[in-house]
């Protein structure tokens, strides 16, 4: 999904000049690669031995490595004909398969109103094209998805390396911590809409960074089209039609083309608004509520009670809690150093003042809307089966009462430090916006989203050595090691 770039970029007024130079050096395997990340390669390929350096500078290492995980996968699942246990996996067969094979039944042209599935119809029109092609075997249409999964994560590392200048070692490693973290990887082998709407999202951001860097409006316009396609295949895509819109009125590019943009951006959004006038509602008449967070109270036996749910903000900082992680090398070794940025910021009553505000805000939720896990609750996802077996305070469980807080300082610590902090917050504050009106908090819904926020904050220097790279590492393990134990126990 990487497209290409001209070999000299104009810079957008809003960039932060330090972070993307736009000198190229001689020695760029890429010439649409910033010199910075350049020089970065080469100072870590000057620390690793010839014969390694050898194999990971060659231009197949990078697909090789980010395949090796799909191809092993399949194998161990006997060429998808045996099925790996994920959470709601029974909707492949439930809702997406059934949809499938009806839009199959009356293409060319299905009826696009009236079908099972709760989710927006273009993942189901497209399998039902593919199918029509390759067969509707249940594990043909398992290998499209790992195709998909595998278009995701190599569109993550084009977005880390070439438009944030992440090193290309580092780069794949975060590649890797996204597209293994339990609820990208295990629905790559499942007929199911999470990756393919991923996908869409993704694209969209690396277009926009194109889009910040040049002020073109081609890749602006492509954006734009990967988000109409993103809301055609997950309703929840739509939260980024906000966060292009803050790119176009952030861009200084002018009044006829900002008018543009917005054309585009309305554009993008019509074929999915004409839908929800047929549907009456965001979802299809037929739509189940079992596996639907934007259905009405009360459609299906498993629908979600109340209007918002604050669960799902909580939820998506106890993410953030955990995936912080990723920067705990970094932060001890600020600790060690008197001199350290870090440490001058933490120092300054008024910068740590988001920081406390971001706790403070964490447990007053806490206190207001107890983290309660139970059926009751419609809750699910491995940080709520943590939290059933810890001890509750305050009828909310002692896991949430640590993560959330650190959820809310790590995520205040990020927007003060990064860059992009305009981006990073407008992205993080519109999902959860999106979070607060899903009213079903499964921890599906946000987890892979709270990991490509954090991976926006990421700065070259915070993984320019091996060291930096453990937390993520340690991540990494953690949720292959997840995978396993629902492959081997069956369990969600």
């Amino acid at each position: 999904m990487a497209v290409s770039d001209d070999h000299n970029e104009r810079e957008a007024p809003f960039i932060d000049h330090s972070r993307s130079p736009t000198a190229l050096t001689s020695r760029a395997r890429d010439a649409r690669m910033p010199s910075s990340a350049v020089r970065d390669d080469e100072a870590l390929a000057s620390r690793t031995p010839p014969h390694v350096s050898r194999v990971t500078e060659t231009r197949w290492f990078v697909p090789a490595v980010l395949a090796a995980p799909y191809l092993l996968t399949v194998a161990a699942l006997r060429g998808l004909t045996v099925t790996l246990p994920i959470f709601h996996g029974s909707d492949e067969r439930t809702y997406h398969l059934v949809t499938i094979h009806q839009f199959a039944s009356q293409l060319p042209f299905p009826d696009l109103v009236h079908y099972s599935a709760a989710q927006t119809p273009l993942y189901h029109l497209l399998m039902a094209y593919v199918g029509d092609i390759i067969g509707y075997q249940v594990w043909r249409l398992r290998l499209v998805e790992v195709l998909i999964s595998y278009g995701l994560a190599w569109t993550v590392f084009v977005l880390l390396h070439r438009r944030l200048a992440i090193s290309r070692l580092p780069a794949l490693t975060l590649t890797l911590l996204f597209a293994l973290s339990p609820y990208v990887f295990g629905a790559s082998f499942r007929v199911v809409t999470d990756n393919l709407a991923l996908l869409f999202v993704v694209v969209a951001l690396e277009r926009l960074e194109r889009f910040r860097r040049t002020q073109s409006l081609g890749p602006y316009l492509g954006a734009c089209t990967s988000i109409g396609l993103g809301i055609l295949t997950r309703q929840s895509s739509a939260f980024m039609l906000p966060v292009a819109a803050a790119y176009a009125l952030l861009g200084s590019i002018g009044v006829r083309r900002l008018i543009i943009a917005g054309i585009a951006l309305a554009t993008a959004a019509l074929p999915s608004g004409v839908l929800f006038l047929l549907w009456h509602g965001l979802v299809p008449q037929g739509g189940h509520g079992d596996s639907c967070g934007l259905c009405s109270t009360g459609s299906g036996a498993g629908a979600a009670k109340g209007t918002l749910s604050v669960q799902s903000v909580e939820l998506t900082l106890a993410a953030l809690g955990v995936y912080s992680l990723m920067f705990v090398p970094q932060a001890a070794a600020a600790l060690r150093s008197r001199h350290s940025g870090l440490i001058r910021w933490a120092r300054s009553s008024r910068a740590a003042q988001p920081g406390m505000a971001a706790i403070a805000v964490g447990l007053i939720l806490l206190l207001a809307w107890p983290a309660r896990p139970g059926s009751d609750t419609h809750t699910a996802g491995w940080i709520w089966n943590v939290a059933r077996n810890l001890p509750a305070i305050d009828s909310s469980s002692l896991v949430f009462w640590i993560l959330v807080p650190v959820g809310g300082l790590v995520l205040a610590t990020r927007l003060e430090l990064t860059p992009r902090r305009w981006l990073v917050g407008s992205f993080c504050g519109f999902f959860l916006l999106e979070a607060l009106v899903t009213r079903l908090p499964w921890q599906k819904y946000v987890d892979p989203f709270v990991l490509l926020a954090l991976l926006l904050t990421v700065q070259r220097q915070e993984f320019s050595r091996r060291w930096q790279l453990l937390g993520a590492g340690l991540l990494i393990v953690g949720s292959a090691a997840y995978t396993t134990a629902l492959a081997v126990t069956g369990g969600t």
